[in-house]
């Protein structure tokens, strides 16, 4: 018996296909289904996905201190340096370099972000070993 997934064998068929570059036409016609049913699939798999993400973030965030907010609105590059100086508040060292760390968060959280502007407001969280987690 497989072990117990948050995504159904579908999905993961599904997002497997897209990863490769294929249309939802083109996955319905492999799976013998129509469009509109990949598209639900799909849709399905990534909320999924978001509500994972937002459970292993709150998670995280009991082991770690509130360390900032960065606001709707702003360039990440830019911000970054609010998080180095909160830290500093706190007498934790932050474990990443500039760009490792704008790169974690665009990593963590591409949905909030437009490139590099802030598109919803990100809560950063630091633990006392200076590990980085965003939500």
């Amino acid at each position: 018996m497989p072990a117990p997934s948050l995504l159904t064998d579908r999905q993961k068929i599904v997002l497997q296909y897209r990863r490769e570059g294929k249309t939802q036409q083109e996955i319905a016609d492999i799976l013998q289904t129509s469009r509109s049913n990949v598209s639900t699939i799909e849709k399905a798999a990534h909320e999924n996905i978001r509500m994972a993400k937002e459970a292993l973030a709150f998670m995280y965030s009991l082991d770690a201190t509130l360390l900032c907010t960065l606001d709707a609105g702003g360039d990440l590059n830019h911000e970054a340096f609010l998080i180095y100086k909160a830290a500093k508040q706190f007498e934790i060292k932050v474990q990443y370099t500039a760009g490792a760390l704008i790169n974690r968060i665009i990593s963590s959280v591409p949905e909030k972000l437009h490139g590099t502007i802030i598109r919803e407001d990100i809560n950063v969280y630091l633990n006392e070993n200076g590990i980085l987690y965003v939500c």
